[in-house]
């Protein structure tokens, strides 16, 4: 008898100590699921603001574009107003007796230029001097009672000293002896000047 009372007791601590175990394991797993759950609502939240702020990284990618294409476009355009007005400055100045021979008086000019900004052609309208005008050489319709060599000689001293008083900036296209050049008498075809050499229009 004195036996079997023995084991009862050894058997009993340990039953508290499994209980004691069970009761750790349970409070354990409560925090560890608990854990997990503040983790997925972290991970949730984080996705989330992840996927607003990549939204709008995006808008704000697009509403840059944006901005920098009308950047660019307005810098175009102000670059084409100074071009054009750099241009009409010259052709007011070449209009105003600037480029005068014995034989020509320049009254109109017109800049062709392209969309890259240089200079397609020039339009050079011309008066006759006394000496040329009806009654002298001049027959009317751009034609002349002399020979092609000696009138296409006055047409190209017109377009050189034009050339000449256009001059060389950055501010303004280049006009050099192959840009192509149209030249008209009193609003009538004289002849054209192109890869340096000029035809009169009676010529082609």
């Amino acid at each position: 008898m004195g036996e079997l009372s023995s084991h009862t007791q050894s058997v009993e601590p340990q039953s508290q100590a499994v209980r004691k175990l069970a009761v750790v394991a349970t409070v354990i797993s409560g925090i560890a699921v608990l854990g997990c759950i503040t983790l997925a609502l972290w991970n949730y939240n984080l996705t989330a603001k992840v996927n607003t702020l990549t939204t709008a990284n995006a808008s704000l990618n697009k509403t840059t574009q944006a901005l920098t294409k009308q950047q660019k476009d307005t810098e175009a355009l102000l670059q084409q107003v100074r071009l054009a007005a750099n241009l009409s400055s010259i052709s007011h100045a070449l209009e105003q007796t600037s480029v005068v021979t014995n034989d020509f008086v320049l009254e109109k000019v017109t800049f062709n230029v392209a969309e890259n900004g240089t200079l397609k052609g020039v339009l050079l309208n011309v008066n006759n001097q006394p000496n040329l005008g009806l009654g002298g050489a001049y027959q009317g319709y751009g034609k002349y009672n002399m020979a092609s060599s000696t009138l296409t000689k006055k047409a190209e001293e017109v377009i050189d000293i034009a050339m000449k008083q256009y001059g060389t900036s950055d501010k303004i296209p280049v006009w050099d002896k192959n840009t192509k050049v149209e030249m008209t008498v009193q609003n009538y075809e004289l002849g054209k000047r192109e890869g340096g050499i000029f035809k009169l229009a009676s010529q082609k």
